[in-house]
């Protein structure tokens, strides 16, 4: 046995030290934009940013805190707040969610945790979070949409992506509340992907029926039990944003709360689905050109979306490496069914 958890932590160590190489590297493509801010940024409104960048991290942190808790995961809150700290900014540096739900089960399996429940709290979490986000696309396309003068093709476009993303939330919701709707649809998610991969579809996603399943029974036994998770979701979209926007106000002229919502969504939205580490240009991209096309100078949409990559992104990742070295060394002592 002992051998056994001696493995496990080699292992561990292994995995922080290749996370750690993988986020240098992210961090050395988007290096020249790194100089750029740092030789053209207000850095006094930084701990602003930094402020902000915190508050979203927790709520982040303490929403994996809670959700695991409805669940049933009996580990103590500090544990959990770390684990979560740090899984998360793995997902963000990487934009792969496997990747920070791969570290969750290495960590939690060791206090003898049920693979199944550790994946259950974080779809179950993931599910809600990304349901909000979407929640604030169509919302800011039709700001782009009302208050900007679109030639005919960019108009039909936004309002075609905005109808989209409206008719891909309401069937998100009904995945969610009903389970016939639910089956229906992953059978034919299945169907697809068997089709396109030649392969069975991932454990993750077959899981998904008894995951929400599990989590809507919950709500429906204790209506409230979300109350708090939800409003953590919201303060932490909102802390993002505000930081974005004092990021803009450290590289220029302050921005309207429409304009820094619409190109803040669209921006994250299309890095997220992107599947590329950390969204790295796709969403620093999408951003400035939304912004753009909104007003703001060109100049500044390129500094403020690559300060706010360094600040909310880049600093929170290394930050989690010195948790991440404790939490190993603490889970290395658990023994299972403990």
């Amino acid at each position: 046995m002992e051998n056994s958890r001696r493995q496990l932590q080699y292992l561990s160590i292994a995995l922080a030290a290749i996370l750690a190489v993988v986020g240098v590297l992210v961090i050395a493509l988007d290096w020249h934009q790194v100089r750029r801010v740092a030789s053209e940024a207000n850095w006094k409104l930084a701990p602003m940013v930094l402020l902000f960048t915190v508050i979203s991290y927790a709520c982040l942190s303490y929403r994996f805190t809670i959700m695991n808790r409805i669940f049933g995961i009996p580990m103590s809150q500090r544990d959990l707040t770390e684990i979560g700290f740090v899984s998360i900014t793995l997902n963000h540096i990487l934009s792969l969610g496997a990747a920070g739900y791969s570290l969750r089960i290495l960590v939690m399996k060791r206090s003898g945790l049920a693979v199944g429940d550790i994946l259950a709290a974080s779809l179950f979490d993931s599910y809600l979070n990304n349901l909000a986000l979407f929640l604030l696309f169509p919302v800011g396309l039709v700001h782009l949409l009302l208050s900007q003068p679109l030639s005919r093709g960019e108009a039909t476009g936004a309002v075609l992506a905005a109808v989209i993303a409206i008719l891909g939330i309401l069937i998100a919701a009904a995945v969610l509340v009903s389970q016939p709707i639910r089956l229906v649809i992953l059978r034919l998610i299945a169907k697809v992907w068997r089709s396109l991969t030649h392969h069975e579809i991932p454990p993750a996603l077959g899981n998904l029926d008894a995951t929400l399943a599990r989590g809507m029974a919950v709500i429906r036994g204790r209506p409230l039990v979300l109350a708090l998770p939800l409003g953590l979701i919201v303060a932490d979209w909102a802390s993002s944003i505000i930081a974005l926007g004092f990021c803009f106000d450290a590289l220029g002229n302050p921005i309207s709360p429409g304009v820094l919502l619409t190109g803040f969504v669209v921006g994250v939205t299309l890095g997220m689905i992107s599947m590329i580490p950390g969204g790295l240009g796709v969403q620093d991209g999408s951003m400035a050109g939304i912004y753009a096309l909104l007003g703001v100078p060109l100049e500044q949409t390129v500094l403020a979306a690559a300060l706010f990559r360094i600040i909310y992104y880049f600093i929170p990742f290394f930050v989690s490496l010195g948790f991440y070295r404790r939490l190993v060394h603490q889970m290395g002592q658990a023994q299972p069914g403990t």
